[in-house]
């Protein structure tokens, strides 16, 4: 099934608490001077891992993101010209209906 607009929206939200996670560590980083940094990531292998690890995340949720907002943004086009034009918005294709399992 194609995504909602609902759908996506909560795929972002989601997203973003994982970007929030990971950008306190960026701003730890951030309140650092150059000495305490490097004695913090600079010093093993390990640590320069880490930080390595840790900013490809960074990067690479951004990027996620980034991706979703393009299909937010696709999805509400799509949404108003089905709209202009008369077409049923409520058919399934834009809403997906939740049932309760209690």
């Amino acid at each position: 099934m194609a995504d909602t607009l609902g759908s996506l929206i909560d795929k972002l939200f989601t997203i973003d608490m994982k970007m929030w996670t990971n950008q306190e560590f960026l701003y730890e980083i951030r309140r650092m001077d150059f000495e305490e940094f490097d004695n913090s990531f600079m010093q093993t292998g390990e640590e320069k891992l880490e930080l390595f690890e840790t900013l490809k995340k960074c990067c690479d949720l951004n990027v996620q993101r980034n991706q979703l907002i393009d299909e937010i943004d696709e999805k509400i086009i799509e949404i108003i010209k089905e709209g202009i034009t008369g077409k049923v918005l409520d058919n399934g294709k834009h809403i997906q209906r939740k049932h309760k399992t209690y």
